[in-house]
């Protein structure tokens, strides 16, 4: 026992005797000494001297030392999913966040101070701290759950999970501390699964196992209906006074026996609608697969006219239903450029005049979008001749470079070219591989045919290897016509031509393998009859077909030939002459993002690249100035560019001088977000629960043992205090027994 409020030894001893001496000349007083009252005397004196001395040692403050723990709340992290899938209203009027909210609440107590205390957080594209639930709704674009993960492991340690011991200290009033870390007890997780990396192998378990980890699935169980727009897609280039075919895929779920509305809309007018009954959804499942598949896709197509000159947006839209939660994802736009009727310049030189090279130049001399120019190497260099050849409109092969630039494709019929000029075999070659021209070759006999052709130069050209194929392996067998996916994606010929063609097909060359780069459009049931390469910056074609003559049809407008030929020049003619110096290339910087980058690529007249070029970008209404990069590269961004499909246009000078324009429509890859699929994912918090150590549990399930998982208080310390001794019952009782004892004696002796 001590005695904090001690005045000292000489104090204490000086009160002692003043007491005394006090006590003393009292109890000298007349009545005291009389015979009968001086054997109490001394007994008043002492009990009187003893009740003076117990309350100065009260004074004096008794106390002891008493040891005692320090208890602290644990904490708990809690994570809430805030992005824009949580969102959804479900239950009622009731969203996501706000059910996990009120889940939270009801069984985790929060306010509780026997529980831990919970940390809110919040988690979209990053792992933020929120302090309040209030601030959670603010809707993220994706949901990124490797910054929770990272989040938790600055708790997992085992510092955290362990006590750290400090050296016991002594503050002023001799208190002794043993004072310890409070640890993060766990972490609860609410979110629906809609994660945006749901690669189960790239998510890594924390350091330390002892850490628990709670994911709760939010979500309702039923069925939701949702209707989505996957694709729209159109051609990115048309011509004005043309009718162009859209498509439309469409996916839908749970439609409850409702039909689809989708509504083509252009320029923000509904121009045509489509109605889609909820068994087409039924039958294009099981025409795919048979299989229960999660998107059940079916296409709908439009026929829209090209009607008016310019850009226009094409958006296709899915009415909504009155049970439908998601309607974010009931709309795409695509972008068409109508533009005059893109007329290509076409060489079409044979040195053997036959059925083939005449069929083949009335199929030509059809299309309206063709300027055509014959060369007949057939016509001799006679005086005569020449009168011929101008009168009949005939050309010579160019016998320079810079001739060949002119045109934007050349067709070769049976030509030897092994006999041809080096200049002219430099030239044909630079008007593919540099200027990006297109080269469409006809087959031929012997050193007619690109089969016996020597020159390197033009060997590399062809899409094919000869060296399989002799004469004595032709064969008189036909077989039906096939497109390739290659081929009805490049719509050079489609599937309905072929269906009002009924003949068949006979392959000229037997036993040709395509180059490895090569890609074959159409073929019989064992060769290719079109294949095509790109070199350099254009593009060659082989048109392996014996008898090409027989797909004219004269009643038919043509027939199969003409349409085959038309395609296949406009598809080999994509790059015109005023576009051939300049490359655009159109692509997001990042695949989740709606930044858009734009590369160009310009070269002079000579096709050399340029530096220094003032090259100016057009993208809708806005007009940018490209940075040059160097080696004739220029860059040039836009950010937050919130269209799927984007038509741009890029013209560049040199020194006043005009080099090109090029312009293209791309459809960009679609930033996938959160409403694209609002279902909740069990599976994959499931999945994701057992990679990391977790426990999982769905909402509608959550039952008491998920709190029960974490302490509500630790020790963390322990240290000593003082206590006064004197607010006690056993010390009154001793100072009222004194005092009583002193009333009954000075009673019994009569002096009360």
């Amino acid at each position: 026992m001590i005695f904090p409020d001690y005045p000292g030894h000489f104090t204490v001893g000086a009160l002692f005797v003043i007491f005394g001496v006090l006590i003393a000349f009292a109890f000298r007083s007349g009545e005291l000494q009389k015979e009968k009252l001086k054997q109490y005397k001394w007994l008043l004196a002492l009990l009187q001297y003893a009740s003076i001395v117990i309350l100065m040692v009260i004074l004096w403050n008794p106390s002891r030392h008493k040891p005692r723990e320090i208890i602290a709340r644990n904490s708990v992290t809690v994570l809430f999913d805030t992005s824009e899938s949580m969102s959804v209203v479900e239950d009622g009027q009731m969203s996501r966040l706000d059910k996990a909210l009120g889940i939270f609440e009801k069984k985790f107590r929060p306010l509780d101070p026997k529980g831990p205390a919970y940390k809110v957080y919040g988690f979209d594209q990053k792992a933020y701290h929120s302090g309040s639930s209030d601030l959670l709704r603010r809707w993220g674009s994706q949901t990124n759950i490797h910054s929770v993960l990272a989040l938790l492991s600055k708790y997992d340690t085992p510092e955290q999970l362990s006590y750290a011991k400090e050296a016991p200290k002594e503050n002023d009033n001799g208190e002794e501390k043993l004072i310890k870390k409070a640890r993060v007890e766990g972490a609860v997780i609410f979110t629906d699964g809609q994660a945006d990396n749901k690669t189960i192998s790239t998510y890594l378990p924390l350091r330390n196992k002892n850490f628990p980890i709670v994911f709760i699935c939010v979500g309702s169980k039923q069925p939701r209906t949702d209707i989505a727009i996957k694709s729209i897609s159109a051609p990115a280039r048309v011509a004005v006074d043309t009718a162009y075919n859209v498509e439309v895929v469409v996916a839908a779920r749970n439609l409850q026996n409702q039909a689809v509305t989708i509504e083509l809309l252009k320029d923000g007018n509904q121009i045509d609608s489509r109605r889609i009954p909820a068994d087409k959804f039924l039958k294009a499942r099981d025409q795919r697969s048979g299989l229960s598949l999660p998107d059940r896709l079916v296409t709908a197509e439009f026929a829209v006219g090209a009607d008016r000159l310019g850009r226009h947006r094409l958006s296709a839209r899915a009415k909504h239903l009155e049970q439908e939660t998601n309607s974010a994802n009931n709309a795409r736009s695509t972008m068409v450029d109508v533009v005059e009727r893109n007329t290509l310049k076409v060489l079409f030189y044979s040195q053997i005049a036959n059925f083939n090279i005449g069929k083949v130049r009335q199929a030509l001399a059809r299309d309206k979008n063709i300027q055509l120019d014959l060369g007949l190497d057939v016509i001799k260099e006679a005086i005569l001749s020449e009168k011929a050849r101008t009168m009949c409109g005939h050309v010579k092969l160019p016998a320079e470079r810079n001739e060949f630039y002119q045109y934007d494709v050349i067709i070769l019929g049976s030509c030897a070219l092994d006999r041809l000029s080096d200049a002219r075999i430099e030239g044909l070659y630079s008007f593919v591989v540099d200027r990006g021209g297109g080269l469409i070759l006809l087959p031929g006999r012997d050193e007619y045919g690109p089969a016996e052709w020597k020159n390197e130069r033009i060997k590399v050209l062809a899409p094919v290897f000869f060296d399989a194929y002799t004469a004595a392996k032709q064969t008189t067998a036909q077989s039906k016509i096939e497109l390739t996916i290659e081929g009805v994606d490049s719509k050079v010929i489609g599937p309905k031509s072929l269906q009002d063609h009924d003949g068949p097909a006979l392959a000229y060359y037997h036993t040709i393998d395509k180059k490895p780069a090569a890609t074959i459009l159409a073929r019989t049931s064992e060769n290719p009859l079109v294949t095509v390469h790109r070199v350099g910056r254009g593009r060659v074609c082989l048109l392996n077909v014996s008898k090409l003559f027989r797909w004219y049809r004269e009643d038919l407008q043509g027939g199969l030939l003409q349409k085959v030929m038309s395609g296949l020049t406009a598809y080999m003619g994509s790059t015109t002459n005023l576009e051939s110096t300049v490359e655009l290339f159109v692509e997001r910087a990042n695949s989740q993002t709606n930044k858009v980058r734009f590369s160009a690529y310009v070269c002079d007249k000579s096709f050399t690249p340029v530096s220094g070029t003032n090259v100016l970008l057009n993208v809708g209404d806005n007009f940018l100035s490209m940075n040059d990069i160097g080696g004739g590269y220029y860059v040039a961004e836009i950010d937050n560019y919130e269209g799927e499909a984007i038509v741009a246009t890029v013209q560049a000078e040199l020194n006043g001088l005009f080099l090109g324009e090029r312009s293209v429509t791309v459809n960009l890859p679609v930033v996938r977000t959160e409403m694209d699929n609002v279902e909740s994912d069990p599976m994959f918090l499931q999945a994701l629960a057992k990679r990391v150590g977790a426990k999982y549990f769905d909402i509608d399930n959550l039952d008491e043992s998920a709190a029960k998982m974490f302490e509500g208080t630790t020790k963390v310390g322990s240290s000593t205090y003082l206590t006064s001794v004197w607010p006690r019952w056993s010390l009154l009782l001793v100072l009222c027994l004194i005092l009583g004892v002193n009333w009954f004696v000075r009673r019994a002796v009569g002096l009360v």
